[in-house]
């Protein structure tokens, strides 16, 4: 049997990386004669240039830049060839400020700006922005702001995403995600009828309708700032998928092992573990999800999975439960009990 981890990282806990060697560890300690492999992955959230490292022309790059407050800041980027790849969370991430009131009033993307010029300056033709784990909410004009004078024809701009939310509204990015960044409900109400004024200005003087584009919304609205600039918006599993030839290595496989730190029934848009699952689906084969934490609705997904389990071994809090350590340990002992178990009625 040969078996391959795909898990997503679990966020503020293990990379992808950590938790798929962690698996095949655990299975390795009761079958050490089974074939295992281990792909990185990510959704276009937080990792993604983890993941990406891992290919065998990657360049890792650095350049000056300003955070989300302006800070200094030092960022990575890495060139494939002639593609760049930008994680926003390095740049703008919500893990680099205290999240409430007064950080989302000065939160801006400026500063991708600079990376994004270091980048095409290095040669890139190709530039991929992934937009998740982001603690902004501008509308991404802070962005738009610092490209102005960029000459960027000949540039071919993507944005990769896990959410198709559109600029405004009640599923646009104020509503649905200003919250978890700190914003106010007041904060909340005058961010997304600033983006709405801006979109409609946009509509009636340049014809292009955010509204109508799925992640617009993406980032706090980096996602519209993208297209406005002449990029094109994907969902970052797809693209991370072929970069690291995911379905080829399912294809392969006799049993899928996936994950992520929290599953529940908005897992199915966009995210690791049902974009895993509906490749196994596709090419016949188990695939178990192994979770820090899973709802009992999984919507969609229970029609793709085979099985998910939380490895979490008792009450825990979450503190305690995403220690690296803690997390590493539950999952190598929870993907060797799967795998007992799988094999215990194969034979």
């Amino acid at each position: 049997m040969k078996i391959l981890a795909a898990i997503d990282s679990f966020k503020g806990s293990a990379t992808s990386e950590q938790l798929n060697t962690a698996a095949l560890s655990g299975v390795l300690t009761v079958f050490p004669d089974l074939q295992v492999q281990s792909i990185p992955i990510a959704d276009g959230g937080e990792g993604v240039l983890d993941v990406l490292a891992h290919q065998e022309n990657a360049i890792r790059k650095t350049t000056q830049t300003t955070d989300l407050l302006g800070r200094q800041l030092e960022a990575p980027y890495l060139l494939l060839g002639d593609t760049a790849i930008i994680e926003s969370a390095k740049i703008i991430g919500i893990d680099l400020i205290t999240v409430g009131p007064e950080s989302i009033s000065r939160a801006t993307t400026f500063g991708l700006g600079a990376v994004v010029q270091s980048a095409i300056q290095a040669g890139a033709r190709t530039i991929i922005v992934s937009l998740g784990g982001t603690g902004t909410s501008d509308g991404g004009q802070g962005f738009l702001k610092s490209l102005e004078a960029t000459d960027l024809s000949g540039v071919t701009l993507i944005g990769a995403s896990d959410v198709t939310n559109p600029y405004y509204g009640e599923n646009g990015a104020a509503t649905i995600f200003a919250a978890q960044k700190g914003a106010t409900t007041g904060q909340i109400t005058q961010f997304n009828a600033r983006d709405a004024r801006f979109a409609q200005e946009i509509l009636k003087n340049r014809g292009i309708d955010l509204q109508k584009i799925p992640g617009a919304g993406a980032a706090g609205g980096l996602g519209g700032a993208i297209v406005l600039l002449g990029g094109q918006l994907i969902s970052g599993l797809e693209l991370i998928a072929d970069l690291v030839h995911l379905e080829q290595a399912i294809s392969e496989s006799d049993l899928v092992l996936t994950g992520e730190g929290h599953l529940d029934h908005q897992s199915c848009q966009g995210k690791v573990v049902s974009g895993v699952a509906k490749l196994a689906k596709k090419h016949g084969k188990p695939c178990v999800a192994l979770v820090g934490s899973r709802s009992d609705d999984l919507g969609m997904l229970e029609n793709d999975l085979t099985a998910a389990f939380s490895i979490q071994t008792g009450p825990i809090s979450l503190d305690d439960a995403i220690m690296t350590q803690t997390t590493l340990k539950n999952m190598a002992n929870t993907a060797k009990n799967v795998v007992r178990l799988i094999e215990s009625f194969r034979r």
